[in-house]
């Protein structure tokens, strides 16, 4: 391990890092690290062993540049098991979860298998940005209970959200212990890539307490400088900027043409607020049509529709 970690590395909250470090064969026991700090209060016992579902990244960027890029595995207690990552809110975070997690759960059922067979299915999904803003904690875990009672209906469905935003904050304002804290420190790695504090504290863990973690990360520096890993990486990087872009370009200009809208709307009823107006004074309608700024046509019509 690189002492100082003083060098470039990649950002773990693009898709293809996280996959790349997290989902590939042989660093299952790094997925299992970080899958026992998140559903450590989640699940009665911890994760043995898994079955990565599949282990295999895109050797190209193909034209859907953004087609998604999760991480799927089955826990050796059958559990299924899917993990995203956003960088955006598209405001569909939510139902996004839930219709991944039934496609999921709906795909267990196989011809004769009987309900009660289906295995617990969990989404995880790390987002950017704050997701909840009305709750503190960074980590929320959504089940199916009952409203009235609070009572759990059943643990086959979780959907957990962390939000990396709040965890930032939590650390800069030092609420956050990685030292003591088992699923602040998997979850600092995210933004540790620009913070060289933060790096070399996550690395003393790892040197002294954590073995996964020393793992995890000299496998990131590893391939933060691998030429053929970056320039993949690079690419879905670029993928995903452009994408933002694209979309905040065209935010902004549907924003604009609302509040053009609504200027032109305000004007055209100011308008026909003051013809009233001027017809309860009883002016001729050539006067009115002056005063409008209209032909005196415009002003009859305006007057038949009032």
């Amino acid at each position: 391990m690189n002492t100082s970690m003083k060098k470039n590395l990649v950002n773990l909250r693009v898709d293809f890092a996280f996959k790349r470090l997290f989902g590939v064969e042989g660093n299952e026991d790094i997925l299992i690290g970080f899958l026992n700090a998140v559903l450590q209060s989640s699940l009665d016992e911890e994760i043995i062993s898994l079955h990565l579902d599949d282990p295999h990244l895109p050797r190209e960027q193909k034209d859907d540049k953004l087609s998604i890029l999760d991480l799927r595995a089955t826990l050796n207690n059958g559990i299924k098991l899917n993990i995203e990552i956003q960088v955006r809110d598209k405001k569909d975070m939510i139902e996004r979860s839930l219709f991944y997690w039934a496609g999921m759960y709906y795909s267990q059922m196989t011809q004769g298998m009987k309900y009660t067979e289906l295995r617990p299915t969990i989404c995880i999904n790390i987002v950017d940005f704050i997701l909840f803003p009305e709750e503190k904690d960074f980590h929320n875990v959504g089940v199916v209970m009952n409203k009235k009672s609070k009572h759990v209906l059943t643990e086959n469905m979780q959907l957990h959200f962390l939000e990396i935003p709040k965890v930032i904050r939590e650390w800069q304002e030092d609420r956050m212990d990685p030292w003591d804290d088992i699923l602040a420190r998997w979850l600092l790695l995210f933004p540790a890539y620009e913070d060289e504090k933060l790096t070399t504290i996550l690395e003393g863990i790892a040197m002294e307490k954590d073995p996964v973690l020393k793992k995890a990360i000299e496998d990131w520096e590893r391939l933060s400088s691998d030429k053929d890993f970056l320039r993949l990486y690079e690419a879905r990087e670029k993928a995903i900027k452009d994408r933002i872009s694209e979309i905040e370009t065209a935010e902004e200009k549907a924003a604009e043409i609302a509040t053009k809208k609504a200027t032109e709307e305000t004007r055209i009823a100011t308008k026909i607020e003051i013809i009233h107006n001027l017809i309860k004074m009883g002016l001729p309608i050539e006067q009115i049509a002056k005063a409008a700024d209209l032909s005196v046509e415009e002003v009859n019509e305006i007057l038949k529709n009032k």
